[in-house]
């Protein structure tokens, strides 16, 4: 045998052997993979995190209890299987505009689903409103630096619910009883269920000191969540600004928004003319009680001045000042005041 073909036959054996480790490294991953969700985990933890952030479960008794997902963990929720459905910002507690958070339903077949080779991680992501605002902002980031235009930057393009390009995009809305999922958010998250169906979750409204089971615990009209994520008026105090009016008249259709007609429920004097919407208390002693709406039921009555208009009859003196002059000129004035 030539001396140079031992070296060369053994160098041949070397690399047969190393090929052949390669093989059983990427087939071993491959399996790995499959029979666990860390897939998943790489696709949405930064590398730098991967291996070491901590791993919890949230029960489906803790989610009809109210609990609280820490952030920064991988985080396993499992829906209430007596739950029919409830809406993403609902459950997580309606912080979607200003949390990051992200994560993976997997589907009740995922055990079928992840023995069949080439399918990947099934299932359908859910992102933040914020953390898709994000993700825009980095694609716009690289298609600038890339010096090319996309085929269209519209809201629907941008946020479409396919996978495009590899990119993650939102699938999810309403979650289901019976489901699994991934979590993983930047701050802590409430999470819970909402019984009273007021669009604020259980946690949240213990959160609060409200009543988890009145869709409206302080009787005024406006719903829970209505008042906690829109209007921003107190779920547990009828008349947020004691102005005389509850928040239920001021908002006259109770959607939470102050729409042309309405007062708002944040404010006394709505028109800034010096009179109070309702009716206060003024004075040193409190004794006086003042305002536009003398029997507070959000109508302008004879005899009443326009809680929207800074000078009701359009004589360019406002509402107050008029108040005033009545009491110069005749000494007692009941117009939109009374004595206790």
């Amino acid at each position: 045998m030539s001396p140079l073909r031992l070296p060369l036959q053994k160098s041949l054996q070397w690399l047969t052997v190393s090929l052949s480790a390669v093989c059983l490294f990427v087939a071993g991953y491959g399996f790995f993979a499959y029979q666990f969700p860390f897939g998943l985990e790489a696709r949405l933890i930064p590398a730098t995190q991967r291996g070491e952030t901590k791993w919890k479960t949230m029960t489906e008794q803790m989610i009809l209890s109210g609990a609280t997902v820490p952030a920064d963990m991988n985080v396993i929720i499992k829906i209430p299987p007596s739950i029919e459905t409830i809406n993403r910002e609902t459950l997580l507690g309606n912080r979607g505009e200003d949390v990051r958070y992200w994560g993976y339903c997997f589907p009740a077949e995922y055990q079928t689903f992840k023995t069949m080779p080439g399918r990947g991680l099934p299932g359908r992501v859910f992102l933040s409103e914020k953390e898709r605002a994000v993700r825009r902002a980095e694609e716009l980031e690289r298609i600038r630096k890339g010096f090319r235009l996309p085929t269209s930057l519209q809201e629907n393009v941008l946020n479409e619910t396919t996978d495009n390009r590899g990119r993650i995009r939102h699938q999810i809305e309403m979650f289901s009883g019976g489901m699994s999922c991934y979590l993983m958010t930047a701050v802590p998250l409430p999470i819970g269920i909402d019984p009273d169906e007021d669009d604020a979750n259980n946690m949240v409204e213990n959160i609060h000191g409200i009543d988890p089971n009145n869709p409206d615990t302080d009787g005024d009209g406006l719903s829970d969540g209505i008042e906690l994520f829109v209007s921003g008026t107190n779920p547990s105090q009828r008349d947020t600004d004691s102005d005389g009016l509850i928040d239920g008249i001021e908002d006259a259709d109770h959607d939470g928004i102050l729409d042309p007609g309405e007062t708002d429920p944040l404010i006394q004097d709505s028109d800034h003319d010096g009179l109070c919407d309702g009716m206060c208390r003024v004075g040193k002693t409190g004794s006086e009680v003042r305002g536009e709406d003398m029997n507070l039921n959000g109508i302008t009555d004879d005899g009443e001045t326009s809680p929207l208009k800074s000078d009701s009859d359009g004589d360019s003196i406002l509402d107050e000042q008029e108040f005033y002059n009545c009491l110069l000129q005749t000494g007692t004035c009941k117009y939109s005041s009374f004595q206790l």
